[in-house]
């Protein structure tokens, strides 16, 4: 990646708070070396490792992983460590074993995260035979060793009966010393008063600063002496067989640890990643495969950890553009819009998420140009100008359609037509060759060059919308054409919104700046009349064109919040509807299975009657009692038709003599013969019945020699339907 434009966009400082962010020196290490890159697999397959690490619950103990890479290039070159060194190499296998623990704890789903875990290799044996031979000071055990604790144990013993002599000799001459026994280069001995000399006889191990006292191993202390320093070596050379031999143990794991210390950076700075994530709010950004380019509610990380006060970047690509001219007061955040562009692709590409909201789109850009500031160089004796030429050039010959171009006030530094004419020909150069542009400018002809331009949009930073909008609210208030020039004149007087808007050039505003400045209203006054007429028309037909834009975008909200509205009380309907047809398919069923029953029934009653007429010599009254039982039946089953009809719902239809229909009640098909009011007469065969016409439904030709499901009979009950027409034959 371009190292001029890591820098100019401000990717280091977005290092150096990463590795702020870092708990070990490998993570820091990493941070400050982290480079974007082109690969999109790469990119991808890190933020999915950081999407899992977001995703903990909390984070690994990172912390207890000590920094032991100087410790194995020591071991590499001398082979031996120092207890001190030592118990750093123990306390980083704590840490490592700590880490792998706190994995396979973890419930989530972290198999990326895992696979790097693996690399951290715990060695217990390691751990437990260092902890067991070094204590928390760095100092080897007594218990390191049998050896070693017999050493120890005698020393202690000749110190003590040492000192005890040397205690018993000082009371035994009182006055003769100028302190306690002490020690003189690894000798115990008595600060003797030179006076008293000739009194001891023994070996002088120094004197003191006035010469007045003599620090003198009495002679027949020395055996005892030499015995102790005996015991010391022996001790000493224990001691350095037990590191040697540590030493070795640790010198066969070098590759495990060089492995794990290099897993433990990795892992440290993805934590630090899902740190800066959450400290700045950000979002995985969704890869645009497609070339598209979109921020949502994007901010610029450096100014949020400056806490200055942030407004959320917008911007999309139009479609079919590749040059997005942007223009607008100065001090209005044209600039800050490229630097946000351009730095959260270089983050993306490092892979990190991005402080902005869902739906955020990125492409993978293979190089990312930028060109913002005053490139003069005093050293080199080069002019704005000349050093802005000169970067071009270099954009020029090295971007291409994978490439983002940032490009801030092009072809300023030099005349404008000149300017504008050169600024002209390298959108055309960067537009031709496919490669995505965002481009910064003052001048009106640019404008007006890639307003009807293909390939090219222009898009504006907003002057004081938001007061705009406040000031027309007060304005439809009161209706008058004096509140709207009062709005206007607000609008003018009021700062930059810092928002971008797509779709037609922004005022460069100066005449409003320098009027909010303190500049004296003459000198404004008169500026305005030496720019011509034209250009004052232009200001005001983009002002005219701001204002219908935001008419349309109020208007848009409204009916956005309308279809909201509308949106809600249709699933409130729905729902409803939804309720209301179970509870009506609920009842019909009941209904029925009520209805089934009861003609159940009543075919047993009618059956039952038959079997008794033929059993029985069928008098005159038998026969008429079996008609009058029918026809209360028939009653009884119009009632129900009548009630399921009313749970239908449906009004009974318009019938006339010779139809097709069936019966509810019966089952069966037959012919209207007549209708009434709320009536018809049904032939059935040779019977005819009157029925009601909720109960009849209007069958088809073709339907009228089909029967139901529901009429389906047995043979009994068709012997049934032929007594029932005998019986009514005979009365």
């Amino acid at each position: 990646m371009d190292s001029h434009t890591l820098e100019v966009l401000g990717f280091p400082r977005v290092r150096e708070i990463l590795a702020g962010l870092c708990h070990t020196d490998m993570g820091r290490e990493r941070a400050l070396a982290l480079e974007p890159v082109s690969d999109a697999q790469h990119i991808a397959a890190e933020l999915d490792r950081l999407d899992e690490v977001v995703g903990l619950a909390d984070e690994p103990p990172l912390g207890d992983v000590k920094d032991v890479r100087p410790l194995l290039e020591q071991l590499r070159a001398a082979g031996l460590l120092t207890g001190e060194e030592l118990l750093r190499v123990r306390v980083a296998c704590t840490g490592i074993r700590k880490c792998r623990e706190f994995f396979g704890n973890q419930r989530q789903e972290a198999s990326r995260v895992r696979s790097l875990v693996h690399d951290m290799a715990p060695q217990p044996l390691l751990e437990r035979e260092i902890d067991d031979a070094i204590d928390e000071a760095g100092v080897v055990r007594d218990s390191a060793t049998p050896e070693l604790a017999g050493i120890r144990r005698r020393l202690r013993s000749m110190r003590n009966a040492l000192v005890r002599k040397l205690e018993r000799m000082a009371a035994d001459n009182p006055g003769w010393f100028g302190g306690a026994a002490t020690v003189r280069g690894g000798r115990f001995v008595l600060p003797l008063l030179l006076e008293h000399r000739a009194g001891i006889p023994g070996v002088v191990h120094g004197s003191s600063g006035s010469g007045q006292t003599l620090f003198v191993e009495p002679l027949a202390m020395v055996s005892d002496g030499n015995e102790l320093q005996e015991l010391q070596d022996a001790e000493a050379e224990e001691v350095a067989r037990i590191l040697r031999a540590l030493s070795r143990h640790v010198a066969e794991h070098v590759p495990e640890l060089s492995s794990a210390m290099a897993a433990a950076g990795t892992l440290d700075l993805l934590v630090a990643k899902r740190r800066f994530a959450a400290r700045f709010d950000c979002r995985r950004p969704e890869p645009a495969a497609d070339g598209g380019l979109e921020l949502v509610r994007a901010r610029h990380p450096l100014l949020l950890y400056r806490k200055v006060s942030v407004v959320p970047l917008d911007i999309r690509f139009p479609d079919e553009a590749l040059v997005v001219l942007i223009s607008g007061p100065n001090a209005g955040g044209k600039t800050v819009v490229l630097k946000t562009l351009g730095l959260l692709a270089l983050m993306f590409n490092a892979g990190m998420y991005v402080p902005a909201a869902s739906g955020t789109r990125l492409p993978v850009f293979k190089q990312v140009f930028a060109d913002i500031g005053d490139e003069q160089s005093l050293d080199s004796d080069l002019s704005s100008f000349t050093a802005h030429v000169g970067r071009l050039k270099e954009i020029l010959d090295r971007a291409d359609s994978e490439s983002l171009v940032l490009i801030d006030e092009i072809g300023s530094s030099t005349a404008p037509e000149e300017g504008a004419a050169l600024a002209v020909a390298v959108l055309e150069a960067l537009r031709d060759r496919g490669v995505k542009s965002v481009v910064t400018t003052h001048f009106g002809a640019l404008k007006m060059f890639a307003q009807d331009e293909p390939g090219m949009a222009n898009a504006a930073m907003e002057w004081g919308l938001q007061e705009l909008a406040n000031d027309e609210c007060r304005m439809s208030n009161t209706g008058t054409s004096g509140n709207r020039q009062s709005s206007i004149v607000n609008r003018q007087s009021q700062g930059p919104t810092y928002r971008l808007k797509m779709g037609f050039p922004g005022e460069s505003s100066a005449f409003e700046i320098a009027a909010g400045a303190g500049m004296p209203a003459k000198i404004i006054e008169r500026a305005r009349t030496r720019i011509g007429r034209e250009w004052l028309d232009m200001g005001a037909k983009l002002r005219a064109l701001d204002e219908e834009l935001h008419k349309a975008q109020v208007a848009r909200s409204a009916a956005e919040l309308e279809q909201q509205r509308a949106a809600r009380l249709r699933q409130d309907y729905d729902g409803r509807l939804r309720e209301a047809r179970e509870e009506a398919r609920t009842a019909k069923e009941r209904l029925r299975s009520e209805e089934e029953r009861f003609l159940r029934e009543k075919r047993r009653e009618i059956e039952n009657l038959v079997r008794q007429i033929k059993e029985q010599k069928a008098s005159h009254e038998s026969v008429v009692a079996a008609k009058q039982h029918v026809e209360q039946a028939l009653a009884e089953a119009e009632v129900k038709a009548e009630v399921e009809a009313e749970a239908d719902g449906e009004a009974p239809e318009e019938l006339k003599a010779g139809d097709n229909v069936e019966s509810h009640t019966f089952r069966r098909q037959g012919v209207v013969v007549e209708t009434s009011e709320n009536r018809a007469t049904v032939a059935f065969g040779q019977i005819r019945v009157e029925l009601a016409l909720a109960d009849l439904r209007l069958v088809k030709p073709a339907e009228s020699r089909v029967e139901s499901r529901e009429s389906r009979v047995d043979t009994r009950e068709s012997r049934v339907e032929s007594r029932e027409e005998r019986v009514e034959s005979r009365g």
